[in-house]
């Protein structure tokens, strides 16, 4: 046992060597994305988007190469959490929970009367937002659950861990059209929380990963909805009509009270399979202090 009057020492150590990694991590992620910023801009002008997928692959190589450098040798352990065994289970998942959350939003979106089909684009368009979303789906898995979410479970326990990972993930959308306070809350709840208990639940990137591309991909490259407020031409000509409580307004979709239901839903599913599964770590002190 501890002495108690340790205790806030140990708490302050432990935050601030978690912030330190933190930083070391994100450098070492956003290095490579910086690099390449450049060439993406120009490349991205002047190629054909099925010339898209080499540049997209390029850049989850050098991403998920950056992330395990550091792992290695800043926390001297294996990569874990980019593993290859289950990783195809896992992400198969992923892809599945994802496509089946929006298809249902949207289904009940079109039930309503709030999103209409008037036609149909050529398949290369829907193929087109396929390397953007799985560019934007393992870079912000990686910065949010593999960087933010584990440094400071490990520290700070699951519980604090989920909360500020959550509401990070949901201030970075603050500024995007049509969000504001409210959407950013709201992303913090249905989206950060649930991509949080994912990879709570198997301590891995693959499930995060599968339902963040799933959903990015659904949205824009089928159903042609905005993507964090970013509009999409994918595989449907549409429209979203109504209410913005309703439909996301500008935004898109994740705004939709139908979406935020969903996603909330799922995240608090996968938070009461980790309970009952006992993973749900525990802050440092307190293991220090059995």
């Amino acid at each position: 046992m501890r002495d108690g009057a340790a205790w806030p020492s140990l708490r302050a150590s432990q935050a601030g060597w978690a912030c330190v990694r933190i930083v070391i991590a994100l450098l070492c992620v956003l290095a490579p994305m910086a690099a390449l910023a450049p060439l993406k801009k120009h490349y991205y002008m002047t190629v054909g988007a099925a010339m898209r997928w080499p540049f997209a692959c390029i850049s989850v190589l050098c991403i998920l190469g950056a992330y395990a450098g550091y792992v290695r040798w800043i926390e001297r352990r294996r990569v874990g959490e980019l593993g290859g065994n289950g990783a195809a289970v896992e992400l198969s998942a992923g892809l599945g929970i994802g496509a089946l959350l929006f298809t249902l939003c949207m289904t009940t979106l079109a039930g309503a009367g709030a999103y209409q089909i008037s036609g149909r684009n050529e398949v290369a368009a829907m193929l087109a937002t396929i390397p953007g979303f799985v560019t934007g789906a393992v870079f912000e898995e990686l910065v949010f659950r593999a960087i933010l979410f584990r440094i400071l479970e490990e520290a700070l326990g699951s519980w604090i861990a989920l909360f500020v990972s959550a509401l990070v993930f949901g201030v970075m959308h603050f500024a995007n059209p049509g969000s504001g306070l409210l959407g950013a809350l709201v992303i913090a709840v249905e989206a950060g929380v649930m991509l949080g208990a994912a990879y709570m639940a198997t301590r891995r990137l693959w499930l995060c990963i599968g339902i963040h591309f799933a959903w990015n991909f659904s949205q824009g490259g089928i159903f042609s909805v905005a993507v964090s407020g970013d509009a999409q031409q994918g595989l449907f000509q549409s429209r979203l009509t109504g209410a913005e409580w309703l439909t996301g307004g500008q935004f898109g979709a994740e705004l939709s009270v139908v979406a935020a239901t969903l996603c909330t839903l799922a995240g608090i599913l996968m938070l009461m399979h980790c309970v009952r599964t006992s993973r749900i770590v525990q802050p440092s002190w307190r293991r220090a202090a059995v």
